[in-house]
């Protein structure tokens, strides 16, 4: 009874899949971590947004698994001795989804469009003296007016503002508006007739692209379809999808619930890690309104803070988890503890943090902290904070809400009694969050800022001079002097770091692992 009510509910959440008269083997169904609301990979960091946009673009420079940047739709490059100089060709065989050939005037217009709202990109065109198209239609010219040494890095992101290359009629639209139009010339095609959001997002390979003869390694190489079909099915219910897998209706969830995996094991299923940096947490404090306009309250908050009870509480497992104190993510080539307090969330951390809130001046004041009643480990998180804070001095109100609505208020200037907020608990891919420049939390660059607004010249300063930096001594010295400042400003308090692992049918093989992102292609999937 139970695997026909499955049955049931997944043909029907795949609408026009059950007409299909493809070979099993041929059709992949995955199960995203989130819903796609959105398809514009410019307009938004959310990361479900960057996977659909890795399905159906393609991008000058990939990232290998060692995130190590290579080319992608450029066949061959340079830069000048002084670096000011870069020249892209594109390689042959580029087409978009409707059949124009790729351009040096699309990819001009493309990276225009993500300059205006990709960190790395507004940096970069901040000192472009021209961008522009050689008359071949090939190739195109970057002429920066000082090196940019991060700038096959931001070519390259996988997630976040992702530099896809789309046609030139298309990257034409507003930066700040959300476009529509999904023609790429990447190794899928969104089939939007059967787009039903909240419940469907079907792709079908594209036959007519052609990919690199290297081995596929993260985003770089030969992206090669061995499926015709993805199906991505939007299951909230962590149950109903861990059965699905086991009785084959699924090949693919990006995120199971924890709960479920020792389930999955015993049943046969592989548990796969494909992001190695994890997700760190962070508390976001508002920096606009008291108490935590000041200083001193933000840094009781980092002080209060025991890691270790919130992992414990969110995570079952602890092979899951690990407490971490690093800003730029442990694990990757930008961690440094520089400018750690010792015993953070320690007693004796919380009697320095009782000090501090006195020396604030808080009031006593109700602190308004979003709950995010709809991600059962962001709740739990949000519980524990919420006691730890009481045990100092602070008055907290929780306030029930879910994920996207958060999301929303989070914009709200408003004073928190006004509808406003005081904190609100989120996590970060670790690919973006290890980026000095694309940690979107850790600027302080004041109204400009990610909401929470943070406002400090000299440490925005420290960011803005990390690509800038002549040698790996002084971008290391920079790393450790911003990483010091975060621990005075706290932009955000980090509460640990979570690896939640994919689980996928033992019919399927060669998955790909990137930080952040699902990755449909490279994958093969075994007949019955």
């Amino acid at each position: 009874m139970k695997k026909t009510w499955l049955a049931a509910a997944l043909a029907l959440m795949a609408g026009a899949a059950s007409a299909q008269t493809l070979p099993p083997e041929r059709v992949l169904r995955m199960v995203p971590n989130a819903d796609l609301q959105t398809l514009d990979p410019i307009n938004t960091t959310a990361g479900v947004v960057s996977s659909h946009a890795q399905m159906i673009y393609d991008q000058l420079f990939g990232r290998d698994a060692e995130q190590r940047p290579q080319p992608q739709m450029v066949g061959a490059w340079s830069v000048s001795a002084d670096a000011l100089t870069w020249r892209f060709t594109l390689r042959d065989g580029l087409a978009f989804h409707d059949g124009a050939a790729v351009t040096a005037e699309d990819v001009v217009a493309s990276l225009r469009r993500w300059g205006a709202r990709d960190p790395h990109g507004r940096q970069i065109i901040a000192i472009t003296a021209s961008l522009a198209a050689e008359p071949d239609g090939r190739t195109v010219v970057w002429q920066l007016r000082r090196p940019y040494a991060l700038m096959l890095d931001a070519l390259s992101k996988p997630a976040g503002n992702m530099p896809a290359i789309m046609p030139a009629r298309i990257a034409a639209a507003d930066p700040f508006t959300a476009i529509r139009d999904t023609i790429g010339s990447g190794p899928f095609i969104f089939v939007r007739e059967e787009w039903v959001p909240g419940s469907t997002v079907v792709y079908r390979r594209n036959p007519n692209y052609v990919p690199r003869r290297e081995p596929a390694s993260g985003t770089a190489g030969g992206k090669v379809a061995h499926v015709d079909r993805v199906e991505w099915l939007n299951i909230a219910n962590a149950q109903t999808s861990a059965l699905a897998l086991i009785q084959g209706e699924l090949d693919y969830i990006e995120s199971p619930g924890v709960d479920f995996l020792p389930l999955l094991q015993r049943r046969g299923m592989r548990i796969i890690r494909t992001n190695t940096l994890g997700a760190p947490g962070m508390i976001r404090m508002n920096h606009i309104h008291p108490p935590f306009n000041d200083p001193r309250a933000r840094q009781a908050l980092m002080q209060l803070v025991n890691q270790e009870e919130f992992l414990q509480a969110m995570f079952p497992d602890s092979s899951l988890y690990q407490v971490c104190h690093a800003f730029f993510v442990c694990g990757s080539p930008q961690e440094t503890n520089a400018g750690v307090p010792a015993g953070l969330g320690s007693p004796a951390a919380r009697e320095r943090a009782r000090a501090l809130l006195r020396e604030s001046g808080y009031d006593g004041s109700p602190i308004v902290i979003m709950d995010p009643t709809d991600n059962p480990f962001m709740h739990a998180a949000t519980l524990v904070l919420a006691q730890q804070m009481q045990a100092v001095g602070f008055r907290t109100d929780v306030q029930a809400t879910d994920f996207a609505s958060m999301a929303g208020r989070r914009a709200n200037r408003r004073p928190p009694a006004e509808g406003g907020w005081h904190i609100g608990l989120t996590f970060w891919n670790g690919l973006g969050a290890s980026d000095p420049v694309g940690n979107v939390p850790m600027a302080a660059s004041c109204d400009a800022a990610w909401p929470g607004w943070p406002c400090d010249a000299a440490h925005q300063a420290l960011i803005d001079a990390f690509p800038y930096a002549a040698s790996a001594e002084e971008r290391k010295r920079i790393l450790d002097e911003l990483h010091a400042s975060a621990y005075r400003l706290v932009p955000y308090v980090p509460f640990g770091q979570w690896y939640l692992p994919s689980a996928v049918s033992p019919r399927v093989s060669d998955v790909l692992a990137m930080p952040g992102i699902i990755i449909a292609w490279n994958i093969r999937k075994a007949a019955r």
